[in-house]
């Protein structure tokens, strides 16, 4: 059966109705486009990986003042352990850093930048140490010299603590304690420049000297140093 041809009315009805298709306004997408990539980017720092800064000589030689850390948060949200040897961030535990560390503003630009993850994190509870201990463990400091044991066995901390540049392993004093469930015994491998569990523990009480694990933030996964001032490709 044949079938007529359109008619030449029918065809301007349809001209006219795809003419009144408009185009989203370019500023329009752009704004669009900018509010999907915040959103991304702060579901990743909340989730996943999130950038921090490092302002304290703590942790020399594994980061320096200025370095900025990668850290992996993915791992602690879906219940991964925190694990023996692991550089992890994590919150202020016992006051640490003292009364001053808590004047931290509410809002301003730089923390608003770091929300959506365009800068690095600088929040003052924030600290950044490597695991020696998690609960169980026994860890004894028998002379400043070191070594630290762990268990009865002493540690081989060679590769971070290299006496005469950043410290000798038990900087702090001797001491002997068991970690309780649930808590880490971190130190820094800047042992005299580090107010650790160790510092913590003699100094103030014993109790000071814990990490609960629902304080880790991630451990580190990666470091950027040629964004620190000193660093010679920055000179």
């Amino acid at each position: 059966m044949e079938t007529a041809p359109p008619t030449r009315g029918g065809g301007r009805r349809a001209a006219r109705g795809k003419a009144k298709k408009r185009r989203v306004p370019a500023w329009l997408e752009i704004i669009g486009y900018v509010v999907v990539s915040l959103l991304l980017t702060s579901v990743i720092k909340t989730f996943l990986v999130q950038m921090y800064y490092i302002p304290s000589p703590s942790m020399e030689p594994t980061t320096y003042r200025g370095d900025r850390v990668f850290v992996d948060k993915l791992s602690h949200w879906v219940g991964g352990a925190p694990t023996r040897g692991q550089v992890i961030v994590f919150h202020d535990p016992h006051n640490w850093m003292g009364t001053s560390a808590s004047a931290h503003p509410a809002l301003n630009l730089p923390d608003m930048l770091a929300a959506v993850g365009i800068l690095p994190d600088q929040h003052d509870d924030l600290l950044i140490k490597r695991i020696i201990g998690v609960g169980g463990d026994t860890i004894e400091c028998k002379s400043a010299d070191g070594p630290v044991y762990r268990n009865g066995t002493a540690l081989d901390e060679s590769s971070y603590i290299m006496n005469g540049k950043n410290g000798k392993p038990c900087a702090n004093g001797t001491y002997k304690v068991t970690v309780p469930p649930g808590n880490l015994w971190v130190l820094g491998d800047n042992r005299e420049h580090s107010g650790d569990s160790s510092w913590n523990y003699i100094k103030r009480s014993g109790d000071a000297g814990f990490v609960p694990t629902g304080n880790v933030v991630g451990h580190v996964i990666g470091v950027v140093s040629w964004l620190r001032d000193d660093h010679p490709a920055g000179s």
